[in-house]
């Protein structure tokens, strides 16, 4: 990821008065538009010097200023912040008093000579040197703010070995810097910044990390401060000294004949295909070998450096920042021993084995933090209860004695209500039939061979298939005469029978999946109230004294609600907090009927499978049934 590095200074002019205006540096509102200067912005010379006249009257004047000229400007009291509310924040709304107070202008001997220098050294001290605020795909990393992270930039090798050669004076326009300088500076180890009065540059001096380091302070008491592993290096293994100059913009018609030459053409546009934009004709020379170079800034003798590269036009060159690094070991600068002369005494490598560089911790930071992120989410999907596969309890003891090849198998799964309605059928029926155990999300082609759609429950009798739960019900009432779930010789109530399996089917079970599947609190309520009427409205056409539908036995309609009765207390209750019946109701005798009823307690499994199974539907999952997916999207049960 690549983005540039945002400027408190406007492009043009640096005593510009649109570049002290509020609305385009948010965070220092105290620098408005000083309109009173009376300065040539091209210049920078005062009107006196083309009027001789009036230059002695001037002059006697600016002589009797007091020693300590008055302040430019009077703070006057305001809502000013305190530093840690400022926490380095660009961002606010310059159109607020501002964080510095309310700036109103003293009178003054009007042209001074220095109001240059002091608006330069304004700027510097209260624009330039703050941290800026780090953009996305930015660091902070070292003394330059929001560098950028590309990890294979065009030409990469070249460009490290000339950075940490530094055999001339290199210039490099502000891409260029942010780009390829975190890819070297795992060389160098900051010393010591210099700001200038009346200079728009900044001096960052850096040591090679090579010339060591004492053992360092002595361990801290602190339980909260952080500790640094850090180990002491052999000294004095390497004299090189660099210095980083940045130029502001601007700097190049301040500093005039004395401003390092222009650097090559800054491209802006950035992307994964074409690192820097294509060079437009006029900025390459025609018969440059390569279409794309990057090379450093050869002798300042003109506008054509030695490597064929066009440089800037002047009024370009100074819209945007650039550096200068040389090496200065072994010159004196600043008046200290810097040291012998001369390249590094060791090889990059050797740099890359000590420390790496920012690009480099950076994506193995991103990685890090990658692979914390799978593993957080890996335990999460580890926490999460998932469906069973193998029934528990007295539906196992079932399975295992119904495991045995036969004709008649049923295709199921221990959790699915629809299969448990079958199920409990061939059980009160006391036929003889084979249970296939099925992962219905790993679908077998002997069940897709008797259901296309793989949804279980399915039969399988003989070489004949076929599925849909209260079809199967149907057909082992017409296939057995034992126990039958229909009334026999009775065809109104017989009828009576369907009707009321097709409100369980309906409303019912809809309404279940609705309440289960609920995430907000007042849908949950809704859907409650939805299917305590719906059975309320079975309660009122069943049997009066009961327990069951029809009376004593256990018939068709029983079968239908049964699988739903017995997950109320093991699913509804735990997640949705689903009430008990009340003690003596006829909802509760028939609860307690269902319960305890010996086919259903023979293919039902113990509490944690269907608590398990059902947490999907609880936490609404994705995709966690074809019943969900339909209940979620409005659609009748498939």
């Amino acid at each position: 990821m690549d983005v540039p590095l945002p400027h408190h200074f406007a492009t043009g002019h640096p005593l510009d008065p649109n570049l002290f205006h509020p609305q385009l540096h948010h965070g220092h509102p105290s620098l408005t538009a000083q309109n009173d200067f009376d300065t040539d912005p091209f210049q920078l010379t005062s009107p006196l010097d083309h009027q001789p006249q009036l230059q002695l009257q001037h002059r006697v004047a600016f002589d009797q200023r007091p020693p300590i000229p008055p302040p430019r400007f009077q703070e006057l009291p305001s809502n000013v912040p305190g530093p840690e509310s400022l926490n380095n924040d660009f961002t606010r709304n310059s159109t607020q008093p501002g964080q510095f107070g309310i700036l109103t202008p003293h009178p003054q001997i009007p042209n001074q000579p220095h109001i240059h220098h002091e608006v330069l050294g304004r700027l510097q001290n209260e624009i330039d040197l703050r941290p800026v605020a780090v953009q996305d795909g930015g660091t902070t990393e070292g003394h330059f703010s929001n560098m950028k992270i590309v990890p294979n930039p065009p030409d990469l090798d070249t460009w490290r070995i000339k950075l940490f050669d530094v055999d001339d004076t290199l210039t490099l326009t502000e891409d260029q810097f942010q780009t390829y300088f975190p890819h070297i500076d795992n060389v160098y180890s900051h010393r010591s910044t210099q700001k200038y009065k009346r200079k728009p540059l900044v001096s960052h001096y850096f040591d090679c990390r090579m010339k060591g380091r004492p053992p360092g302070t002595a361990k801290s008491e602190d339980p909260n401060k952080k500790k640094r592993k850090r180990q002491a290096r052999e000294r004095d293994l390497c004299d090189v000294k660099i210095k980083i100059t940045e130029y502001f913009p601007g700097a190049r018609r301040i500093l005039g004949k004395d401003a390092p030459a222009a650097p090559v053409s800054d491209p802006s546009t950035v992307n994964d295909n074409d690192f820097f934009s294509t060079p437009q004709p006029g900025n390459i020379m025609q018969g440059q070998q390569h279409s794309r170079q990057f090379p450093f800034i050869a002798p300042n003798d003109g506008s054509m450096g030695g490597d064929g590269m066009m440089r800037l036009t002047q009024s370009s060159a100074d819209a945007r920042r650039f550096y200068t690094i040389q090496r200065v070991n072994g010159n004196g600068a600043n008046g200290k021993n810097d040291g012998s002369a001369g390249p590094h005494k060791h090889s990059l490598e050797d740099s890359d084995r000590i420390k790496k560089n920012s690009v480099l911790r950076h994506m193995l930071k991103v990685e890090k933090e990658k692979k914390k992120t799978e593993t957080m989410a890996d335990d999460t999907k580890s926490n999460q209860k998932t469906y069973h596969k193998k029934a528990t309890g007295e539906a196992l003891v079932t399975a295992k004695k119904h495991s045995k090849d036969h004709e008649l198998k049923l295709y199921g799964s221990c959790f699915c209500p629809f299969v448990q309605r079958v199920w409990i059928s061939l059980q009160s029926k006391g036929l003889a039939y084979q249970y296939i155990e099925i992962d219905p999300y790993k679908k077998p082609e002997s069940l897709l061979a008797i259901n296309p759609r793989g949804l279980v429950p399915a039969l399988k009798h003989g070489d004949w298939g076929c599925y849909e739960s209260t079809v199967l019900m149907e057909y082992l009432e017409d296939i057995s005469n034992s126990y039958p779930l229909f009334p026999p010789g009775d065809a109104k109530l017989r009828a009576q029978c369907r009707l009321w399996a097709d409100h369980i089917n309906r409303h019912v079970v809809p309404a279940f999946y609705k309440y289960l599947q609920a995430q907000e609190i007042s849908m949950q309520m809704e859907n409650a109230s939805k299917l305590q009427n719906e059975i309320s409205k079975l309660i009122d056409v069943a049997h009066p004294s009961g327990p069951y539908f029809l009376g004593t036995e256990m018939s068709y309609v029983d079968v239908q609600i049964a699988p739903w009765i017995v997950r109320m207390r093991r699913v509804l209750t735990p997640y949705r907090g689903w009430p008990e019946p009340e003690a003596g109701s006829r909802w509760a005798s028939w609860v307690d009927a269902i319960e305890n009823n010996p086919h259903v307690k023979a293919t039902t499994s113990t509490d944690d499978l269907y608590l398990d199974s059902y947490e999907r539907y609880a936490e609404n999952r994705p995709d966690t049934s074809q019943v969900a997916n339909a209940v979620n999207e409005g659609r009748g049960l498939p």
